[in-house]
């Protein structure tokens, strides 16, 4: 039995806008035959002359049987 694997990377400005952004992408088409794998959130601190930037990524990992 042979699987297939699709990552998907998401980001956003706060934690809502990601959860929002995830919870859209999952009712996507592209992955309706694909299980959620695994998912990692990850808050990137960019730290700029000016200001401190924040950003989450969000890694999405999905499988299906092929």
């Amino acid at each position: 039995m042979m699987q297939e694997v699709k990552i998907k990377t998401l980001k956003a400005e706060s934690l809502n806008e990601l959860e929002a952004s995830i919870n859209d992408y999952l009712k996507n088409d592209e992955v309706s035959n694909y299980k959620l794998l695994n998912s990692t959130v990850r808050e990137v601190e960019e730290r700029t002359f000016s200001a401190n930037e924040q950003e989450f990524h969000a890694f999405l990992t999905f499988i299906k049987e092929v």
